[in-house]
């Protein structure tokens, strides 16, 4: 057996229902399928009894007594489960054909790499309107073998090397119900030389908080594991560099600094003109965009004032363009840092 998938439940029963069947339709691997009933009610622990009788060989049920919440019922999976990798589903989420496959394809393209997410609406790709996860999963297949860094992995879909979860250990169950465990553990793993990334062939949709948004302290406890999470690893913060001349700025010290930054969390924006040839390198927390040559300074001004979500520090290569934008302070409110 190559791949344990750990399932967590807590109600439910539509989504549940939808997505072990996307599960056992679409997955050519033979995998054991460990499900996780935090304290169900009793449609839905019916429900899963059925699966257990008809895949008595292939499933493993675990019941609890009370809802223990999600990241203490996703480590009674993570301690049941024995194969070389462990994929972590919410069940919420409905996979599409050769989803697991290709993940575990990225996976073993690196010894580097530990976490695999599959691509999904939760990581910004999403169905074009009428268009089916099915369907859209069927584009991205161009894709096979492609991955893209991400700063950390998400939970809703996440395919673990046995290895790292023997190195790092399981999920901190400090985190409670749920939110911010899965990046906690990912910048863990990322302590001990592992990455995170996305397999871009692979496509899991994902119905984003179903699971929780039920619950009646889930915004209590989210702002409550983002304090948790910040006072570990430091707050996120919003970075912008502009370069505004011609390919002047060093490249591989931008792409070492903006890599640096996305890798600990951060989100990095590059401003470049249309004609600048520098190539940065790709991360799922930088975003690089190609402004008009002729209008670089208005658009790239006009862009950092009207921002709701303001930046933290803006890197600027431009002496004059920094001290333009150091007298709109009070509007950006960012610290502006000039780079030669």
């Amino acid at each position: 057996m190559k791949c344990d998938i750990i399932i967590p439940v807590w109600n439910q029963l539509e989504y549940t229902k939808a997505s072990l069947a996307s599960l056992f339709k679409h997955t050519r691997l033979h995998f054991r399928l460990i499900i996780v009933d935090n304290a169900s009610g009793p449609q839905t622990a019916e429900y899963l009894d059925s699966v257990k009788e008809n895949h008595s060989e292939q499933v493993v049920l675990i019941r609890n007594t009370e809802n223990l919440g999600f990241v203490k019922a996703t480590n009674q999976g993570l301690r049941e489960s024995s194969a070389p990798y462990l994929c972590l589903l919410n069940n919420d989420t409905e996979v599409t054909e050769g989803w697991l496959s290709e993940m575990l394809k990225v996976a073993e393209a690196r010894e580097d790499i530990g976490i695999v997410n599959a691509n999904s609406n939760t990581l910004g790709c999403k169905p074009k309107r009428g268009q089916t996860p099915e369907s859209l999963a069927q584009e991205l297949k161009t894709y096979t073998g492609k991955y893209s860094e991400l700063a950390w992995a998400t939970g809703f879909c996440m395919l673990i090397k046995r290895k790292v979860i023997q190195e790092v250990g399981l999920f901190d169950e400090i985190y409670g119900m749920g939110n911010f465990e899965d990046a906690d553990f990912s910048k863990r793993a990322q302590q001990l030389g592992y990455f995170s990334v996305c397999a871009k062939a692979s496509y899991v949709y994902h119905r984003e908080r179903r699971s929780f948004i039920k619950h009646e302290r889930f915004n209590q406890n989210f702002r409550r594991n983002r304090q948790i999470f910040f006072a570990k690893w430091g707050k996120m913060q919003r970075i912008l560099y502009v370069l505004s001349k011609d390919n002047s700025t060093d490249t591989e010290k931008i792409n070492a600094e903006s890599l640096k930054l996305a890798r600990q969390g951060h989100i990095v924006w590059i401003l470049l003109k249309e004609q600048n040839k520098q190539k940065i390198k790709q991360h799922s927390n930088i975003y690089i965009y190609n402004l008009p040559k002729q209008f670089f300074g208005l658009i790239s001004f006009w862009r950092i004032l009207k921002r709701k979500k303001k930046f933290d520090k803006i890197y600027v290569d431009d002496q004059n363009y920094g001290k333009r934008l150091n007298s709109f302070k009070s509007l950006h409110k960012a610290e502006v840092i000039y780079e030669q």
